[in-house]
């Protein structure tokens, strides 16, 4: 695809969510790039971002680069030390 297409779109998709809160706006961004954008765009997204992202929305910007970085996963609970168990026939304390 055209790299100003390309472009022009991001900055579309940017234009429509920048007036909502700023969490749900590169939420929704990112679901709208990951849901409807070929895994080449996304591809040639990536590139266009590492060689600098001119002519793109800073908001677009900041969310693409949390984008590549992966998904969130919540964190994990420390493991918790088993608690030892009561020997057969000894009282439980």
């Amino acid at each position: 695809m055209d790299k100003e297409v390309l472009i022009q779109m991001a900055n579309q998709i940017t234009d429509f969510w920048s007036p909502y809160p700023k969490t749900e706006a590169t939420e929704s961004i990112a679901r709208h790039i990951h849901t409807f954008w070929d895994p080449r765009m996304r591809d040639q997204m990536k590139t266009i971002i590492d060689d600098g992202a001119e002519g793109l929305s800073p908001l677009f910007i900041e969310t693409m680069k949390d984008y590549f970085n992966g998904p969130k996963s919540p964190p994990k609970p420390a493991p918790s030390t088993p608690q030892a168990k009561p020997k057969a026939g000894t009282p439980a304390s």
